[in-house]
Formats: structure tokens, C-alpha cells, sequence
């Protein structure tokens, strides 16, 4: 799992994103707020990246107080994107353990 700190955070963004080839798939399974979804929008709208792919959000990182309150509306109506929700800890040993740590 990639933890968020100072260096995780944005660390995909849009300068890291105009370093990268053009036409790329991203794919985020890590952790929301390492991805800049607007600037991921950005680089959609402006065909740079071909698609963009999640199961994890900016919004769902509640540590940070600036966090977007959900997911960035032109990523949400894209063609080239596809969500799913995070099913990390959707088997049946980690669900056990999540109810007796509860």
C-alpha cells in the first residue's frame, strides 16, 4: 500500500504528467490523493492521456482537510475513464478481521 505524505501526495500531477509518454493508460490502485485528478482531467480533455482508470479517490483520503468533496465531474463523465470501488478487503479473512477489530 503507498502511504500519503509529503512525497506520495500529487505525485502524479501535471508536471509528471507531461514528462510521460503521450497517449499512456493510467491505472491508480494505490491511494486516491497520489493521483491529481484534475490535473488527470486536464491531460484527458487535452488527449494527452488515453484513459484513466480507478478504484481509489482524492475524496475518500479523509486526513487531509483540503481533500475535493467527491470525484472531479469531467473525470466522472469522460468516455476514457472507468471506475470501480476498492475491493481490496473484500475477502472473507479480512472482513472477520474488520469485524473483530470493531
Amino acid at each position: 500500500c503507498t502511504p500519503l505524505n509529503l512525497s506520495t501526495h500529487h505525485s502524479i500531477n501535471k508536471e509528471s504528467l507531461s514528462q510521460a509518454k503521450a497517449g499512456l493508460q493510467l491505472i491508480n490502485i494505490s491511494r486516491g490523493s497520489c493521483v491529481d485528478e484534475a490535473a488527470v482531467a486536464d491531460a484527458l480533455d487535452t488527449d494527452f492521456i488515453a484513459g484513466y482508470a480507478s478504484d481509489v479517490f482524492e475524496f475518500e483520503d479523509w486526513i487531509l482537510e483540503k481533500r475535493p468533496k467527491t470525484i472531479e465531474d469531467r473525470l466522472l463523465s469522460h468516455p476514457c475513464t472507468l471506475f470501480s470501488p476498492h475491493l481490496g478487503s473484500a475477502v472473507v479473512s479480512t472482513r472477520r478481521e474488520i469485524e473483530r477489530a470493531a
